[in-house]
């Protein structure tokens, strides 16, 4: 059979077309983003608190679940209100082997004006991945205290401008932020005082120093159930879903249109590749799913919320917008 130069050209490049089409996927999954180092997981705050057991548990699960093929290993930056561990994560634009747990100081302390003078690291520095739950927040008094209902302490405040303590730790944060939420929907003037950290909250509404505060419920279950506090109200969407917190009313429920919780997010470094965000979306997507991470949101009772890098970075830049509102109010938000 005679074979022409023509047909050689023809069947060589019918071979090649095949190759090329053969390979398509092996290139597009060097193209795509799997980690091949320990992913340093940095936590902006100290071990123990509501941040650090949340790092801890999601580093943990991922580990252990294979949801990631490398070590997670948890790296604590804490300092300013997450300023120091967000100036830590900045330095390593560009690399997807690093990680961050954010919460509303995330978000927040940037937008107090600082007497530094340095410039600040906003959220939008980084790249968000994702949203996987809520911390709600809710009103706080001594359990003896004349107020039964959060009506009862609204009225109370409406007797006089500011005769009501309430009790947070510093201005500009979330405490801070529940309270000017509140008195704006309910019209009336609170008396912010801030202290600086929750233990010296609870020891102050105790000594009956002050007459209410704010606080994640579930860290107060110990003190709702010994009788030496009880909560008045949640400022969530809808009411708990823990046993413990069945009879517990919404801000919104009351009359009072406020819904501020600290949310639980993951960020990174700014410049990372669109791969690399794709691949921890879907990582963090399996978590949200995982029956482990599912059994540590209802325990703390936090509400799951899973919001993509698309709808957390929306989530955050709309927060930022609503809280330097309330700032400017406090008179201490940047202009």
């Amino acid at each position: 059979m005679k074979v022409s130069v023509h047909n050689i050209r023809i069947i060589i490049l019918s071979i090649l077309a095949v190759s090329v089409l053969a390979m398509a996927p092996a290139i597009s999954e060097a193209a795509s983003f799997v980690p091949t180092r320990p992913i340093e997981f940095v936590c902006f705050a100290s071990p123990g608190g509501g941040s650090g057991i949340f790092a801890e548990t999601v580093g943990g699960i991922m580990e252990k679940e294979k949801i990631v093929p490398v070590p997670m290993p948890r790296i604590y930056k804490s300092g300013g209100g997450f300023a120091v561990g967000m100036a830590y994560l900045a330095e390593k634009k560009g690399n997807p082997h690093f990680l961050g747990s954010t919460a509303n100081p995330f978000i927040l302390t940037p937008l107090v004006v600082t007497a530094s003078g340095k410039k600040t690291i906003l959220h939008k520095d980084f790249t968000q991945i994702a949203i996987l739950a809520f911390d709600e927040m809710a009103v706080v008094v001594k359990y003896d205290a004349p107020y039964k209902n959060l009506k009862d302490l609204i009225a109370a405040a409406k007797t006089k401008a500011k005769s009501i303590k309430f009790g947070g730790t510093n201005v500009g944060g979330t405490d801070s932020l529940l309270v000017a939420s509140l008195a704006k929907a309910a019209g009336v003037e609170f008396n912010y005082i801030a202290f600086q950290g929750g233990g010296e909250v609870n020891a102050a509404l105790l000594g009956g120093h002050i007459d209410a505060m704010s606080a994640n419920p579930t860290e107060m279950l110990p003190q709702i159930e010994g009788k030496t506090m009880r909560m008045l109200a949640v400022a969530s969407e809808k009411r708990l879903s823990g046993s413990d917190f069945k009879d517990l009313p919404t801000m919104k429920e009351l009359g009072f249109n406020v819904i501020f919780n600290t949310h639980r997010g993951i960020t990174a470094p700014a410049g990372i590749s669109a791969e690399a965000v794709a691949y921890y979306e879907n990582a963090f997507k399996k978590l949200s799913e995982n029956d482990t991470f599912k059994k540590y949101i209802a325990d703390n009772n936090m509400t799951p919320t899973y919001m993509n890098s698309v709808q957390a970075t929306k989530y955050m830049n709309d927060f930022a917008d609503y809280a330097n509102g309330l700032l400017k109010d406090l008179g201490i938000a940047k202009k």
